[in-house]
């Protein structure tokens, strides 16, 4: 009975396995193929470090999807049938100094084809400090180098005696070593290692004690514009150190900055809005050991030419003209007419007297000229009116008065002439002048007119005869 049961699961099993196999992949039963999904040439892509785009050729028996694994990438389309089976990549610029990559991932149905390609770092070359202190007895000096390209490292001549590296060239290591020398002076010295590849180099600057505490300015005077800004004080110093602003000096400033260097002190400059350069010292110092150093910091003054007043109306028969200017900066005279003319040259950083001689007016019409002055981007000017000649005039009063008072005479082209006072005295024309006479005989007044327009006569007590006929 065992038996026959035994057999019969055998036969059953059997029957079931040919029937299987033969109703599988069998494309004449109805059954679709597995797709294919493979690229068309085994390629490396290797995108530049300024990215770029390339075409991916693949060969795909359905429909398909394409996609990148990295942000930094992508590809188009992302979807297509099996007639179209080509995709672009497209890469955007590496600013990392590390090589990087991604995988562009196709799939179609069950099937799935991967293509990894590389972008090129960025050049980068840096250390992790531009400053290295070493003490007065020397010793080793090590400089830590980040880099993904070769380069090279030197030391500058002028430190190559007491500064010489152990090691000289470096291509996968990161760590360069140097030797300094015992410093056998009492001054600090300083070398510079510059370490290169191609156009790009950092700079790494030794300092070497002396053999007594120090400190010293890399510089002790400094010199700012009337606009204003900041100084970068540089101090060397192998000991602690105070500072102290040694004058009164409210246009200067210490500037507050996130991160200080030990060794720079940072000052704000206000604009100088003053005519006077201006100074003030500042102290570094350290009191327990009596060492210090003074730094002067010097501002300009505010450049300027500076005049009384724009105009000026000279006698219509010429002269001299003066007057001052203000200026604090070496300036040019210019003239616009030759009838001017400057009497002597002259220069000066405070006030400065100025002649200039005037010329007779020929003409009937009056004339204006500029005198300019000049120092750089600094100007002002003077304008100068002359009037045009004027005929010479008489005013003739015949008067019996023991005290006389010359009439107001005026115009805008009035030049003072003479006043004869009919008693042999003459004096040049003045407002409200007064004469006094021994009697009261009758006497002829006369005033000498150039450029007069109106004359005016409030009292005319005594005058006998006024005579206007050439007035």
């Amino acid at each position: 009975m065992k038996r026959n049961i035994h057999l019969m699961i055998i036969g059953i099993l059997g029957s079931v396995a040919c029937l299987l196999s033969a109703c599988s992949d069998d494309p004449e039963n109805g059954q679709p193929e597995a797709p294919v999904l493979t690229f068309d040439e085994d390629r490396q892509f290797v995108f530049e470090t300024a990215g770029g785009r390339a075409d991916v050729h693949f060969t795909s028996t359905t429909a398909w999807t394409a996609e990148v694994d990295q942000t930094w990438c992508s590809v188009t389309p992302a979807r297509g049938d099996a007639a179209s089976s080509v995709v672009t990549l497209a890469v955007t610029a590496n600013e990392t100094p590390d090589e990087r990559n991604a995988t562009l991932i196709l799939k179609s149905g069950t099937a799935t084809a991967r293509m990894t390609f590389v972008q090129k770092q960025k050049d980068a070359l840096t250390v992790t400090s531009n400053r290295v202190e070493v003490g007065a007895e020397g010793g080793k000096v090590t400089i830590e180098v980040k880099a993904n390209i070769a380069f090279d490292c030197q030391v500058d001549e002028g430190a190559a005696e007491w500064l010489s590296a152990v090691q000289t060239r470096s291509i996968t290591s990161t760590r360069l070593r140097f030797t300094a020398a015992a410093n056998e002076s009492f001054d600090r010295r300083e070398g510079k290692i510059v370490i290169r590849s191609g156009e790009l180099s950092e700079t790494v600057t030794v300092y070497q004690a002396g053999e007594q505490p120090v400190v010293i300015l890399t510089q002790d005077e400094y010199t700012v514009g009337s606009e204003g800004g900041v100084v970068a004080v540089e101090l060397r110093s192998n000991v602690p150190f105070q500072m102290r602003l040694l004058d009164d000096a409210a246009w200067l400033n210490e500037a507050v900055t996130r991160s200080l260097s030990t060794y720079t002190r940072r000052f704000e400059v206000a604009p100088n809005e003053e005519y006077d350069y201006r100074s003030a010292r500042v102290a570094f110092f350290n009191e327990e050991l009596g060492l210090a150093d003074t730094v002067t910091i010097t501002q300009v003054q505010k450049n300027a030419i500076l005049v009384a007043q724009e105009k000026y109306t000279v006698d219509a028969l010429g002269g001299t003209l003066d007057f001052s200017i203000n200026a604090n900066v070496d300036f040019r005279v210019s003239l616009s007419a030759e009838w001017i003319r400057q009497a002597a040259s002259t220069r000066g950083l405070a006030e400065v007297p100025l002649r200039f001689v005037i010329d007779a007016n020929p003409g009937l019409e009056p004339r204006e000229a500029v005198i300019s002055f000049t120092a750089g981007e600094l100007s002002q000017s003077v304008k100068v009116i002359q009037p045009g000649r004027q005929d010479k005039g008489w005013l003739r009063i015949v008067h019996t008065n023991r005290t006389f008072s010359i009439p107001s005479i005026s115009g805008p082209y009035f030049s003072y002439g003479r006043i004869s006072w009919g008693d042999g005295q003459e004096e040049t024309y003045r407002g409200k002048a007064v004469h006094m006479y021994q009697n009261e005989d009758a006497h002829t007044v006369s005033v000498e007119l150039l450029g007069a327009e109106e004359v005016s006569l409030p009292d005319l007590v005594g005058v006998t005869d006024l005579d206007l006929t050439q007035f």
